[in-house]
């Protein structure tokens, strides 16, 4: 499927989704609840009714039909409906970090919010083609602003706020989860901190010696064989994957941990085959040989030569 169309199918599939969602609130009374803390009234939420339906999804109906139909200014159309998706997202991130509550609703606005993110970037501006990779030669300063950037949104979104709202789900439906004690707490602790320093050093690595970012929509021009890469070929991936599970431990929650689980599995399956594609074909043998040196997810102790 063409980049264009990926943009156009998922803004469909958003304003259908997003009608139908204020449909549930509408008609469905009692299910305000799940979505706002306790004790507030239902006006609270549906008072975002006429925005939401306007902004998201008359607005992403109206931006798959220019994307769809190659309009000039389709670009502008889509970063406005991406702007009006981040608002309320915004507001209901700052309404759990002060009540402590209504994560899920947080989690559904972030993945919103991020996905239609995702859709601009591979929309592009004015200047540049729909693309699913792109390459952008930054400055290394540039590059790792960009990067640090992106690590913060990513951090925040899948190992704070969906966590979170996998466990608030789990409450509602009294899914037991697990206490860690003190020994398996710290144990997580050293986890999440090992991981944390392995993520981090990549995107370094990414930034200082590919000249570009993790994203695939500003992804490096370089082929990256330094810092940690010089022992695993994906350490982004594998270092989110031990931070999910450390953060499912510290929580307590068999969903978060199955939620982790899943995304490696995920990653593996459907974004790593289209990541190494586009690698082999901008690389050639060198990215073969680097291929055939360093394991996917089994770092080798004895690092590769750069």
């Amino acid at each position: 499927m063409s980049a264009r169309k990926i943009v156009t199918s998922y803004l469909i599939i958003q304003s259908l989704a997003t009608g139908l969602w204020w449909c549930l609130l509408f008609f469905i009374p009692q299910s305000v609840g799940w979505f706002q803390p306790s004790g507030w009234p239902n006006d609270a939420l549906l008072g975002f009714w006429l925005g939401d339906v306007l902004l998201i999804v008359v607005g992403s109906a109206f931006a798959a039909y220019v994307v769809y139909g190659r309009k000039p200014w389709s670009h502008a159309v889509v970063w406005s409906v991406t702007a009006a998706a981040w608002y309320p997202t915004l507001y209901c991130i700052g309404v759990s970090l002060i009540t402590g509550q209504a994560w899920l609703t947080s989690a559904l606005m972030v993945c919103m919010a991020g996905l239609m993110l995702a859709m601009a970037t591979i929309y592009g501006h004015s200047g540049q083609l729909p693309a699913t990779f792109r390459v952008t030669t930054m400055s290394r300063t540039t590059a790792m602003a960009w990067t640090i950037a992106q690590l913060l949104v990513f951090w925040s979104t899948f190992l704070w706020i969906l966590p979170r709202g996998i466990v608030e789900l789990e409450r509602r439906f009294d899914v037991p989860g697990f206490n860690a004690g003190p020994q398996e707490l710290s144990m997580a602790i050293i986890l999440f901190s090992v991981a944390s320093f392995l993520g981090f050093s990549s995107c370094v690595a990414m930034a200082m010696f590919g000249d570009g970012t993790p994203l695939p929509t500003a992804t490096a021009p370089k082929l990256v064989i330094s810092g940690p890469y010089r022992f695993v070929r994906n350490p982004m991936a594998l270092a989110g994957i031990l931070q999910g599970i450390a953060v499912s431990w510290m929580l307590g929650s068999y969903g978060a941990m199955a939620y982790c689980i899943l995304g490696g599995f995920t990653w593996h399956l459907v974004v790593r085959p289209v990541e190494e594609k586009d690698l082999d074909e901008r690389f050639g043998e060198g990215y073969q040989q680097y291929k055939r040196s360093v394991g996917l997810w089994i770092p080798h102790l004895k690092r590769l030569k750069s």
